[in-house]
């Protein structure tokens, strides 16, 4: 979620010096305008923590005691979580001892409703390890443990009610569903990146989510969502939520992938 709302408040604690900035040339705004992509202030940043990377050999140990991106992110871990449920399941099929696999899933899954959840808004939420603390930006991704079958039935409940009764527009007719940030929000920007647009692959997993504790008729919604993009614009990279115009690269693999996932499903 390259230049995603959620990592704001750390990008700004990366003050720069010129001679911190490795040499290098932005090939993505030669395919894809300006305009739809992060900034090159952000870009600045990102090559930065990569040479940090590169400069401690990609130990861990030795980023985490510099680096000033930590964070425990509710999407990779509830993909994780899920990840596990499925090799512990196909371990089964190949008489293997799935246990190991699904002791891990839940250890995950307790963690998550432990540390992550946020009970004044009814949606997990990113912890910031820099500075102890919850990141409070409402994000798309952070419905995604729905997919994970990790919230008991009331805070799926509540989950779905913040996805409809929000600048998420589940139940909005007027605009596309779900924007990978709330419209809401302050910085909302409906054509750039992860900073407002629709991308498929984040409603497939809520589609998904949405099946698995019943809402049928919320995730029917962005099937035909899903599957309206695609018919009607293309495989774009995303969606602008206000038009449903299409954005970014407009040969998007996963895009067509989840497509045909969706139409070929029955």
């Amino acid at each position: 979620m390259d230049n995603s709302p959620m990592w704001d408040s750390i990008m700004e604690r990366i003050q720069l010096r010129p001679d911190q900035l490795p040499k290098y040339r932005r090939a993505d705004i030669h395919f894809v305008a300006a305009r739809d992509r992060p900034l090159n202030a952000a870009y600045d940043r990102f090559v930065h923590l990569v040479k940090l990377f590169a400069d401690r050999d990609y130990d861990e140990a030795r980023i985490r005691k510099e680096c000033p991106l930590l964070v425990q992110d509710v999407l990779f871990n509830a993909l994780l979580c899920q990840a596990d449920k499925d090799l512990a399941q196909i371990a089964r099929v190949l008489g293997e001892d799935p246990s190991p696999l699904e002791g891990r899933a839940q250890k995950t899954a307790h963690t998550i409703n432990e540390k992550l959840w946020d009970e004044q808004h009814g949606i997990y939420l990113d912890f910031d390890l820099a500075s102890g603390r919850l990141l409070q930006v409402y994000v798309a991704p952070n419905f995604v443990p729905l997919y994970a079958g990790i919230p008991d039935e009331e805070r799926a409940r509540r989950m779905v009610e913040s996805l409809q009764n929000t600048g998420f527009g589940l139940s909005d007719e007027n605009l596309t569903p779900v924007p990978s940030y709330d419209r809401y929000g302050f910085a909302f920007l409906p054509t750039q990146y992860w900073r407002g647009p629709v991308w498929v692959n984040i409603n497939w997993f809520l589609m998904r989510g949405l099946e698995r504790y019943g809402y049928e008729e919320q995730a029917e919604r962005l099937r035909e969502t899903i599957v309206s993009l695609c018919r009607d614009q293309g495989f774009y990279e995303y969606y602008d939520p206000t038009t449903g115009f299409g954005h970014g690269s407009d040969l998007f693999s996963w895009t067509a992938a989840l497509f045909l996932d969706v139409v070929f499903e029955d």
